[in-house]
């Protein structure tokens, strides 16, 4: 099997182009860089706003898509620093360090199994970029949005089975399965039978939890990339620890996400233990 060569970061700066809204709360951010950033499917970048008022830490974003030197990314204002992006005007400068992290594996690592990827919200971006780079016949895509509104049916393009939590606002002509992402995959029609497949999921917690489950039902390879709060991108600042398997006394340790992921093989996870607040001292 061919070794998975990850291109090498750097650190480059960005001009912004345009904020695009794919759907009622989903919005492609488009940048020119200096020199283009080859990277692979789940591989993400540190953005920072440039110039007087930079963020005090870069905000992690997975990439979308690349062509030359333009670079888009896919997110949700949900705080001050997307709030900011928002509102970014035409030529505005940014910087972008990337790609960073462990990518999902390529064509040459799953081999002949067909992929199901699953995707939710602002996970769609590793996602879609692998269905788009090595998408085959027998590859399948899932993605699930709160109701018909939130989905980016352009980017979307017919290439994906799609579930909302209301079925609520769907365009004329398009179809969506009313619950969860997982439930439409469970009882997909073509994925009845025994044969192996690999799971690939990007989204919220809960989401990646239940992917799990079903992989691990199914008996089914699983790879999910997860969404935590980084600060530096590279290890340094251990802002983005997440709790896996290990064979010390404890049974488990944490990992930076950043470093050691954002993907991992979902039976690395201590799924007991994460997103789990620790509870307070009773002292």
């Amino acid at each position: 099997m061919a070794e998975l060569i990850v291109p090498s970061p750097i650190s480059s700066p960005a001009g912004f182009i345009t904020n695009v809204r794919e759907s009622s709360g989903l919005i492609r951010l488009d940048l020119e860089l200096d020199q283009p950033m080859p990277f692979l499917p789940g591989q993400f970048a540190m953005l920072n706003l440039a110039g007087a008022r930079p963020f005090v830490f870069s905000r992690p974003f997975s990439i979308l898509a690349a062509k030359g030197t333009t670079m888009s990314f896919l997110y949700r204002v949900v705080g001050r620093g997307t709030r900011a992006m928002a509102e970014l005007k035409a030529g505005e400068p940014m910087t972008v360090l990337g790609p960073l992290g462990k990518p999902f594996p390529g064509l040459a690592e799953v081999g002949d199994k067909p992929v199901v990827l699953v995707a939710g919200g602002v996970g769609l971006p590793p996602l879609h970029n692998w269905l788009v780079r090595y998408g085959r016949p027998d590859d399948l895509g899932f993605f699930g949005g709160r109701d018909g509104g939130d989905i980016p049916w352009d980017l979307l393009a017919g290439s994906w089975q799609v579930s909302v939590d209301k079925a609520v606002d769907i365009p004329a002509g398009q179809n969506a399965y009313e619950g969860l992402v997982t439930e439409l995959v469970a009882q997909y029609p073509a994925l009845q039978d025994d044969r192996p497949r690999v799971l690939m999921s990007c989204g919220p917690i809960p989401l990646l939890k239940a992917v799990a489950a079903l992989a691990k039902e199914r008996h089914w390879d699983c790879h999910v990339s997860l969404e935590e709060h980084m600060g530096c991108g590279y290890g340094a600042c251990k802002g983005c620890v997440v709790p896996v398997q290990d064979l010390g006394p404890a049974g488990w340790r944490n990992a930076t996400c950043c470093e050691e992921g954002p993907v991992f093989e979902a039976e690395e996870i201590c799924w007991d233990k994460y997103g789990v607040a620790p509870l307070p001292r009773a002292d």
